[in-house]
């Protein structure tokens, strides 16, 4: 009787879900603050065993409940309210119980040709997955996808402008592109787009978009069209990664690009030195009249800290009559950090451009990959609370996970 009931509770636990075993205890989480004050701070790093993806709830040891958001590649984000500097606190919970299903703070959609993200009922950006509409005073060449336009600030100022018969149509917003490069002997321009040598084209749908309560974004991918040879070849492979979350201290819109670039045979992507390429910010049409926009770095320069290496970059002014603008912010993972910085002498164009520091090689089985933080406000600039928004990008706080 004894050996069939060991038997019989043998099979029951290999018939179980995995899952169901491994979601059966509880988690210790332990963050750091590490040496800087902490006010809603994103917390991200990943879980120890496979959990499903969705939402569960958080207790810290002084009772404060916290929404954590697993994703489909394992990894737990949520935001820490508040914790002072040199401070820790811990996090418990059981998943197999916790799992809940609240109602989204940040959102993705389709609508038409574009992909629409909005954060705490606010429109975030669009980003054309399919073919804009250029119009009649450009030709083909400029129907493209593949870059986000409009951005807005919280209060929905549009903060980016695309296809501007007056001035370089063939800026997209925020898009990603290289200008001079070595292609197997050819030279291919993919950012200047009516030069017919190069350009950069989406592949159409997403491969994932997502919801949530602490983030939703999409996965994108681009192709690197060399047009200097005798049949179009792709150089490059692009993947795009935005994440946005829920508008933050109630001011502030932010969300991440990751951008991974890889070639698409054994050939190599050389670029020479340059004064721009790479993910460039085209600004409202407003901002054409230099008089009512303003770039301010890390580092206190105006325009003219233009080929200088700075941490972030504001830009802003009066767009349709209304004051906001939005710092874009470089990460210490990025290569050659910190990037210089392509500021334009009078028009709203600003690239983080690490090619002015000498000739580049994009190599098989060597990815590219950059990340950037753009955040949008309202008004002018708050350099205090950038700078925290910064180190909290840069330095974000120390996690480790037990199993009790």
């Amino acid at each position: 009787m004894i050996t069939a009931t060991i038997r019989f509770l043998a099979l029951l636990v290999i018939s179980l879900p995995m899952t169901f075993l491994l979601h059966a205890q509880t988690l210790e989480i332990t963050v750091s603050a590490g040496g800087f004050e902490r006010s809603g701070t994103i917390v991200t790093f990943y879980l120890p065993m496979a959990f499903e993806p969705g939402h569960y709830q958080m207790v810290s040891e002084q009772g404060e409940e916290v929404i954590l958001q697993v994703s489909q590649e394992n990894q737990g984000t949520f935001l820490l309210p508040s914790l002072a500097a040199g401070e820790t606190v811990q996090y418990s919970f059981t998943p197999s119980q916790d799992k809940i299903i609240p109602a989204m703070e940040v959102v993705t959609g389709l609508v038409d040709n574009q992909i629409v993200v909005s954060a705490s009922g606010s429109e975030v950006l669009r980003y054309y997955s399919g073919l804009n509409n250029p119009p009649a005073g450009l030709d083909a060449r400029y129907q493209r996808s593949g870059y986000i336009h409009p951005l807005l600030s919280p209060s929905g100022v549009v903060l980016t402008n695309h296809l501007n018969e007056d001035q370089h149509p063939h800026h997209s917003g925020i898009w990603s592109a290289w200008t001079q490069t070595v292609f197997e002997g050819r030279t291919p321009d993919f950012w200047n787009i009516h030069q017919n040598s190069g350009r950069v084209d989406g592949e159409g749908a997403p491969d994932s978009m997502w919801d949530g309560v602490v983030h939703a974004g999409f996965i994108s991918r681009h192709r690197f069209v060399d047009l200097s040879a005798e049949e179009p070849v792709v150089a490059l492979n692009e993947e795009w990664k935005v994440e946005a979350y829920p508008l933050h201290d109630g001011s502030f819109h932010l969300f991440d690009l990751t951008v991974t670039q890889t070639t698409n045979s054994d050939s190599p992507l050389f670029l020479p030195e340059y004064r721009y390429g790479g993910v460039g910010f085209r600004g409202h049409a407003d901002w054409d009249n230099p008089d009512l926009v303003q770039f301010l770095t890390s580092e206190g320069q105006g325009r003219e800290g233009h080929a200088t290496r700075v941490r972030w970059t504001h830009i802003g002014g009066l767009s349709d009559g209304n004051l906001a603008g939005l710092t874009i912010m470089d990460h210490p993972s990025n290569p050659r950090f910190p990037q210089t910085v392509r500021i334009h002498p009078d028009e709203p164009f600003f690239n983080y451009a690490p090619v002015q520091l000498g000739d580049m090689e994009i190599r098989p089985g060597s990815p590219y990959t950059v990340r950037y933080r753009y955040v949008t406000y309202d008004g002018e600039p708050d350099v205090e609370k950038i700078e925290a928004l910064w180190r909290d990008f840069a330095y974000p706080p120390g996690v480790t996970v037990r199993r009790l």
